[in-house]
């Protein structure tokens, strides 16, 4: 464990070599759950699916621009296919349509009012079809930056949109590359994946400008970027060995110089959680004892106080789990790990008020299946009365016993 400047990954190596998350039956379910009910007409893409290439199944073989739906035809029922909770009272709901049409609408005011759906505008082909060898379909991928701020890419060609999907620009003239993000911006956090985002990114309120950290080493779609109160970055990236230890890295000048660490071998890296620039914690899910196999026993969560340079780990009596469980810290220091379509289509959340050692299962459940969280906040979604998307809606806790309501735009 040694400081040193954070160098550069190859993510291609880790996209090959890295045991890769069980996603495809995470994908299956959430399909599942979306044609069981009128199309959009809740949250049908879970949390583990954030901003990760979607895969098309319909659309024009030949490729073609993105165009919005037409808003006055009353056959389209318009709902969420993914929140990104950003406050208790501020979030973004991103619509997939079809792989080539993503819609955006925001609330500041926990969901009484939401903004009008807005599409991006893409002038290249988008391809939904693949060709005769199953090849050729186009890679979306899409990540939501603030409440205003959304990034979207195909084939690795990427928009802005700074003024919540008004008007849409190539990301390579909008985004500033800096050396270390100004004081005023403010990283953009992601778990469970980064989506479009090829490097940590970070948006200054009220200009809306967007910064970008130019000599990082690119993000994968499975890193994980979080950010303390105390303003310090971390970032985690996999092992490019099969099996190897993942890397953390910790930057306490807005990203101009990192410490790297590695974590223990024999764990894969499913979500950090930071508590300043000394601490954080690291959930991690054991490798499996058999060829793509699911873990078994208890989740590994390992504990630092010294910025990294060394992992303790807690002894959890956390289950393992092979799906991608979002992870925070809520209020008071409560560890909270969603656990989502738990026994079908019911989600929840682990809590933990000691550190992690020990942790409950939340009473509040949700309905649908689906669970995520922002920093220090974790909801889960649910409906009043199923496949009435009026009463679709998420409840939202910071400590995983008092909860609030925030319903989804109709």
């Amino acid at each position: 464990m040694s400081d040193r400047e954070f160098g550069e990954f190859d993510v291609e190596i880790v996209a090959d070599a890295v045991r890769q998350p069980p996603l495809d039956d995470l994908r299956s379910a959430a399909l599942f759950r979306r044609r069981r009910r009128a199309a959009g007409a809740g949250l049908a893409v879970v949390v583990a699916l954030a901003g990760v290439a979607l895969v098309p199944s319909v659309g024009d073989p030949d490729g073609g621009n993105w165009a919005a739906p037409d808003p006055s035809d009353p056959a389209i029922e318009r709902g969420v296919s993914e929140l990104f909770l950003l406050t208790d009272r501020v979030a973004v709901g991103v619509e997939v349509r079809d792989p080539c049409q993503i819609s955006f609408t925001a609330t500041e005011d926990a969901g009484r009012n939401w903004s009008d759906w807005r599409t991006a505008e893409y002038d290249g082909a988008c391809t939904t079809t693949p060709d005769s060898e199953g090849f050729g379909v186009s890679d979306v991928r899409y990540s939501v930056l603030d409440e205003r701020t959304y990034l979207v890419s195909v084939d690795g060609q990427a928009i802005l949109s700074t003024d919540g999907g008004r008007t849409w620009r190539d990301v390579e003239s909008a985004v500033i590359d800096v050396k270390a993000f100004p004081e005023r911006a403010r990283p953009v956090t992601c778990q469970n994946g980064c989506g479009a985002m090829k490097r940590p990114l970070a948006v200054e309120p009220g200009t809306g400008r967007v910064y970008r950290l130019a000599d990082l080493a690119a993000t994968h779609a499975r890193d994980v970027v979080d950010r303390s109160d105390d303003g310090a970055l971390w970032y985690v990236q996999a092992s490019p060995e099969f099996g190897g230890a993942a890397t953390v890295a910790r930057s306490v000048d807005r990203g101009a110089t990192w410490l790297t660490s590695q974590v223990p071998e024999g764990v894969t890296a499913i979500g950090l959680a930071a508590v300043s620039g000394r601490e954080a914690y690291l959930l991690t899910e054991p490798h499996p004892a058999g060829t793509n196999g699911p873990p078994s026993g208890s989740s590994r969560l390992l504990h630092t106080t010294d910025a990294g340079r060394s992992w303790v780990d807690v002894d959890t009596d956390l289950p393992a789990s092979s799906m991608m469980r979002p992870f925070t810290i809520g209020r008071d220091g409560a560890l909270l790990v969603g656990e989502p379509f738990a026994g079908g289509a019911t989600a929840y959340v682990w809590v933990s008020r000691d550190g992690g050692r020990h942790f409950t299962r939340s009473e509040r459940s949700g309905t649908e299946g689906t669970v995520g969280v922002a920093p220090g906040l974790v909801w889960l979604g649910g409906r009043d009365v199923m496949n009435l998307p009026a009463t679709a809606h998420v409840q939202v806790s910071a400590d995983g016993e008092t909860w609030s309501r925030l319903p989804l735009p109709r």
